[in-house]
């Protein structure tokens, strides 16, 4: 009987024994499969972080670069209108006088005591002659002339002049220049930059790097409530880090734009004004000595070098008008037939009804003065402000025109500048 009993004891062990081993395999299974989801869970977690801030970067670098080349070709734009200014003047003031001269020693020429007087009205009139009144403002002018007034506002604007300001801001934007603002950005956000913020994200996410969280949680040092925890947490944190570390690049790249801006439309400014206090003196100098002795001023045209308040880039070229841009009700006004003319499109101006119907491939614009109710391919589109006359100028609002017409239109609220750009 005692046998026998032992025998059925040793069965229902074996039998228990048998079953804890197959629950346990179960069990390890069932575990192993949700960890093997838990590792793929935060793999997931992980890459989508890295996808939404990688989408940023590539926004934040495409917008840096376009405000990077907006003011530099503003600027170029600038200087290649005042420079036009000035050169014509130039040529204006010297044909002038030396025209002058030729009458005057027609008059005097024969006359012993006026030789001397000749020659020294001859030099100062002389653009190429050194230290004359108009050598001074010839070199002045003159770009490249090394130290002259334009040479250093070309100097400051050009991107490959090193230490100038506008090499310094092309710099901080280039995601290639070593110490660049816009470099340490992209290591950062680098996932195969050591020690940057995306690499400790993405190896504290792998369960193949030795140390990690999730290694420890892989070879069971770890449970996976303590895992999920400090995954939460690490994630948790490096999302805040990362966009704190976007804002306070994109805000020292903003600081640098605003500088440059500022520090580059101020030397436009003084450029500007040495330019027409120089001509200034320089006529003055000339007409002193004409006068002195020949008893008589010559009449002598002004110029006049403003910059537009509002600006217009259209595909990166800064277009000028006779009429500037004017801002009415939060919406820039451009002068009708020049904004037409650079975007493509044929006009008829109706004089009865004072409209005018613009026309570009198969998209047709109606608009008439005055009017708020304008028309695209048939299809009435209510204007914020309509097509109005300013300083005898017809003025139409440009994003309507500009995007009915199937361009892209931005505003750079720090340079004051329509950024247009089209097909």
């Amino acid at each position: 009987m005692h046998a026998v009993y032992k025998k059925r004891v040793n069965a229902v062990l074996s039998i228990m024994l048998s079953m804890a081993v197959l629950l346990g395999s179960l069990f390890i299974t069932s575990e192993r499969t949700y960890a093997d989801d838990f590792v793929e869970e935060i793999k997931g977690e992980y890459q989508a972080l890295y996808k939404e801030f990688s989408n940023l970067y590539e926004e934040d670098k495409t917008q840096v670069s376009k405000e990077y080349n907006w003011l530099l070709n503003i600027l170029t734009g600038e200087q290649d209108k005042m420079a036009q200014i000035v050169d014509a003047d130039l040529k204006y003031l010297t044909e002038l006088f030396k025209e002058d001269l030729n009458q005057l020693e027609s008059k005097y020429g024969k006359q012993r005591e006026y030789r001397e007087k000749l020659n020294e009205y001859s030099r100062q009139m002389n653009p190429n002659y050194s230290s004359s009144a108009m050598w001074t403002y010839n070199i002045t002018i003159n770009r490249n002339y090394s130290s002259s007034t334009h040479w250093i506002f070309n100097k400051e604007i050009n991107p490959n002049y090193s230490s100038s300001t506008m090499w310094s801001y092309k710099n901080a934007t280039n995601p290639n220049y070593s110490s660049g603002t816009m470099w340490a950005y992209t290591n950062a956000f680098n996932p195969n930059y050591s020690s940057s913020l995306m690499w400790g994200l993405r190896n504290e996410s792998n369960a193949n790097y030795s140390s990690s969280t999730m290694w420890s949680y892989r070879l069971g040092y770890l449970t996976l409530a303590e895992a999920r925890e400090k995954m939460d947490r690490a994630l948790t944190k490096g999302t805040k880090n990362l966009q704190e570390a976007r804002d306070n690049y994109m805000s020292s790249i903003t600081k640098t734009r605003k500088n440059s801006v500022v520090t580059l439309f101020e030397l436009r400014d003084k450029t500007a004004d040495k330019f027409l206090k120089t001509r200034k003196e320089t006529v003055e100098t000339i007409q002193a000595i004409r006068e002195k002795h020949f008893g008589s001023r010559l009449k002598v045209e002004s110029i006049a070098i403003k910059f537009d308040p509002i600006k217009v880039l259209i595909n990166n070229n800064l277009i000028s008008f006779e009429q500037p841009p004017v801002i009415k009700n939060g919406n820039t006004l451009v002068p009708m037939r020049a904004i037409f003319e650079q975007l493509g499109a044929t006009i008829k101006w109706n004089q009865e009804e004072y409209s005018v119907t613009a026309t570009k491939g198969d998209q047709t614009i109606y608009l008439k003065i005055g009017d708020k109710k304008a028309q695209l391919n048939g299809k009435t589109i209510e204007l914020d402000v309509p097509a109005q006359i300013v300083k005898a100028n017809t003025m139409v609002p440009v994003r309507f025109i500009s995007e009915s017409l199937g361009a892209l239109v931005e505003w750079d609220d720090m340079t004051r500048t329509v950024v247009i750009s089209k097909e």
